[in-house]
């Protein structure tokens, strides 16, 4: 044992010994890194949720922290922040604009009571961030309930999943003992608890495996190239080949046991001759904290990298070669030098009765102990109606952890959490089986960047063409004037470029708003157009959204039953949160008439549908957004200004396909319409096919009539002008939460909220303190709270709080 051991540990002090300072090819690295830092620093996105699961009607309240650079600053790059709910399908059911302030804004989606169960994608981005890859969006799985859906449960069956291996390093060679890592994942995307055995041809057992609770786990295995392998997993028939092996080549093993200062990185290979001189670099967010040069010619090297050079979060040592290609690539997590935000929260009470004031003192203080300056959010709920998942995402665990790596990561908060005693562990074989997806070594040797494709944003982008009107030819060097009154009026001038292309960068607009563009050429001409570009360019989503599965857990069928009695109670009060009840008044008015002043001289048509006093079809942006998916035949294609629309079985007898488009019995052009506001139609009638004779050759191509509330009250745009409507950012609401402070009438409905509070817009002063206060439901229950935030430095922390309602009001 003696002789065995000895040349190994000369190998080792060999290896050692051979460590100098690099020219080529770690200055160039560590040059394109610092680059990469300077032109294209990084935004992250988080958003924290009142709470994790839903029934449709309900509302998701969250808070989006907007951060930057390799140390999560607040970020000053963007404002604008995108939010998108897509179902299993694919499809974008919200999309909504938010204005940043910095580096934090507040928003929430109301989801409609038709909406079907199923598994649900909240996805966030900026513009800035789709300079790379959609890996970078922030994702979150959100599982929303139908109460109408008939959802039963079924038998116990074997799932289908997907099993994969991830040498340690990259790459399984010949003779040479590896950490092999594996995750296991089945159908619904959550991962499965497997063990079983690793075989070669043979059938003699090499190995053997068992994951932890959440798929994931490893083995050391000495692979011999004459030898096939593959997985066995027990009770289960799926058997999995392992990856090819190679004759030579060169593999690392880290050790980062949180028992020792130093993180220990084993580099062999199996011929050295053709791998001479190695080089290492360690980086973390881009911040190299270690370069190192070796030579291979023991054939095994040893590095020893000091843990406090390192920012707390994942790390990715490098072994590359003379050209600064990888040979081996390694993610390891480091929290030695962790800023964390330190955040405490104190009640008054540890037990309070229903419909009690409760009231929390906050403390932030930074990791030196002085005060912070912070932003802040809150979210408090029922537990027994709705759990705080301990191992649940926190600002923390995704900034650190998950931001940085492939893919949804299932109970981030476990690997952080103390109760957990293999956390170590499990969040070494995590980042040995997640991928990496934040900076490419490659491109820090790449002499020259591409210029991003995609701008940073403060504020909302128009851009178009603005066109002669007689014959369509770009207007080159013309003045465009855009003109909004909401919320405060706004003016912005911009000229167009040769091709007579504009576009109005940075401006600010919120909810449904009315814009007006107004051309002319360089000589003052105003028989100009507009065609604009304002086509929403949203990004692909690639995501993999899971199906749900149909069974329903015992909470899950609690909390439908439990959101169900909430629905009963609103209904039978006949009031909700979002209803203020008044004192009683005495009205003296006349009735006003929201009919139509004007006749349907043509008639009802084929369909005719109101509009006023329909909540889903009066806050529709456009009017043809009236028709589209609503009238059978007739086809509505486009957004922002540009339309289109096809009613078919219509035989036309031009070119064009485009129907009559009536206002008020008056005929116009579908642009037009940009400039009628939904909210001053009365109704719109449909005519198609026969019903269409009525018109002659002008109903060729069908009809459709627009008929608005006062009646013959709209006007058509002046030559050069262009009205229309447009979302903007969204105006953040606030959460209705009731005082029971004074009696009031509308207490007499009992109080069953899930969510009690939700605060996304604390601040603590100067002394690193606020309060805020909120009143309790009826219910004897433990209620759970949990505080997130960052500091103006970049400290993130997040802490949790637990009191109880118990007794009568």
């Amino acid at each position: 044992m003696r002789r065995i051991c000895l040349p190994i540990f000369i190998f080792t002090v060999l290896g050692l010994c051979s460590f100098s300072s690099s020219e080529d090819p770690l200055n160039r690295l560590v040059a394109g890194l610092k680059k990469y830092l300077d032109e294209l620093p990084q935004e992250k996105i988080y958003l924290h949720f009142d709470r994790h699961h839903y029934l449709s009607g309900e509302t998701i309240w969250f808070k989006a922290y907007l951060v930057a650079g390799a140390y999560h600053t607040p970020s000053t790059i963007s404002r604008t922040v995108y939010v998108e709910l897509i179902n299993e399908q694919g499809e974008r059911l919200h999309h909504l604009k938010l204005f940043a302030v910095d580096g934090s804004a507040a928003g929430d989606i109301e989801l409609p009571d038709s909406l079907a169960s199923g598994n649900y994608l909240v996805r966030a981005y900026t513009k800035w961030m789709r300079n790379t890859e959609e890996d970078y969006f922030f994702h979150h799985l959100i599982k929303i309930w139908n109460d109408n859906d008939l959802v039963v449960a079924t038998a116990s069956q074997t799932i289908p999943m997907d099993i994969q291996f991830f040498p340690e390093g990259g790459d399984m060679v010949d003779g040479i003992l590896n950490k092999i890592a594996f995750k296991a994942i089945g159908n619904d995307g959550n991962g499965k608890e497997v063990k079983g055995k690793i075989v070669d041809e043979s059938g003699e057992i090499v190995s053997h495996f068992k994951s932890n609770s959440l798929g994931i786990g490893s083995f050391l295995f000495t692979p011999r190239k004459d030898k096939n392998y593959r997985a066995i997993v027990d009770n289960h028939p799926q058997e999995v080949n392992l990856p090819g092996i190679k004759e030579s080549g060169l593999t690392v093993s880290i050790n980062n046991s949180p028992r020792l200062n130093e993180v220990i990185v084993r580099i062999q290979t199996t011929d050295f001759s053709k791998i001479e001189t190695i080089y290492i670099l360690a980086q973390t967010r881009g911040i190299v904290c270690y370069t190192a040069r070796a030579n291979l010619t023991t054939n095994i090297v040893i590095a020893k990298i000091p843990k406090s050079k390192f920012p707390a979060g994942v790390a990715q040592i490098t072994i590359t070669d003379r050209n600064g290609i990888p040979l081996a690539e390694r993610l390891i997590f480091l929290n030695e030098n962790e800023d964390r935000l330190s955040l405490n929260i104190t009640p008054d009470k540890s037990t309070y009765k229903p419909r009690e004031k409760v009231t929390f003192q906050i403390q932030a203080t930074n990791a030196n102990g002085t005060p912070a300056i912070t932003d802040l959010s809150l979210a408090v709920v029922d537990s027994a109606q709705v759990p705080l998942d301990e191992n649940h995402e926190t600002i923390n665990t995704y900034l650190l952890l998950s931001s940085e790596l492939k893919g949804i990561i299932e109970s981030p908060g476990s690997y952080f959490n103390p109760m957990n005693n293999n956390r170590d562990v499990d969040l070494d074989n995590l980042l040995l089986t997640q991928g990496w997806r934040r900076f490419a070594l490659k491109k820090a040797l790449e002499p020259n960047w591409q210029k991003p494709n995609y701008k940073s944003e403060q504020g909302l982008t128009i851009k178009g063409k603005m066109v002669q009107s007689d014959n369509n030819k770009p207007v080159a060097d013309g003045k465009v004037s855009y003109l909004t009154l909401y919320p405060i009026p706004g003016t912005k001038q911009v000229r167009t470029n040769p091709s007579g292309d504009f576009e109005m960068d940075n401006i600010l607009y919120f909810d449904s708003t009315q814009i007006t563009l107004q051309g002319e050429t360089k000589s003052g001409n105003k028989r100009v157009k507009f065609l604009l570009n304002n086509i929403s360019d949203l990004p692909a989503n690639r995501f993999l959204i899971p199906h749900l599965q149909r069974s329903q857990t015992e909470f899950e069928r609690n909390f439908v039953a439990k959101s169900v009695d909430r629905k009963n109670i609103d209904d039978a009060y006949n009031f909700n949160g979002k209803t203020i009840l008044l004192d009683e008044v005495e009205i003296r008015t006349s009735k006003v008439n929201s009919k139509s002043n004007v006749s349907h001289i043509y008639g009802e048509g084929s369909i005719s549908v109101k509009v006023v006093d329909d909540p889903a079809m009066e806050n529709q942006l456009h009017p043809l957004q009236l028709i589209q998916g609503r009238v059978p035949g007739v086809q509505v294609m486009g957004n922002g200004t540009d339309w289109k629309v096809l009613i078919q079985g219509i035989g036309s007898i031009n070119s064009d396909i485009t129907p009559l488009i009536l206002v008020d019995n008056m005929p116009v052009s579908i642009e037009s319409l940009n400039m009628l506001m939904v909210r001053d139609i009365e109704s719109y009638n449909v005519w198609k096919g026969p019903d269409a004779a009525i018109f002659g050759a002008r109903g060729a191509n069908g009809v459709i009539g627009f008929y608005t509330k006062k009646g013959g009250d709209f006007n058509l745009p002046a030559e050069g002008i262009l009205t229309f409507n447009d979302f903007g950012f969204r105006v953040e609401r606030e959460f209705y939460a009731p005082l029971y402070d004074v009696k009031r009438p509308d207490h007499t409905k009992p109080d069953r909220r899930v969510t009690l509070y939700w605060n996304p817009l604390i601040q603590t002063d100067s002394s690193g303190c606020a309060t805020v206060s909120f009143y309790n439901h009826d219910l004897e229950t433990t209620v759970a709270g949990i505080l997130q935030g960052n500091s103006k430095s970049g400290s993130s922390g997040s802490v949790r709080v637990k009191y109880l309602i118990k007794g009568s009001e």
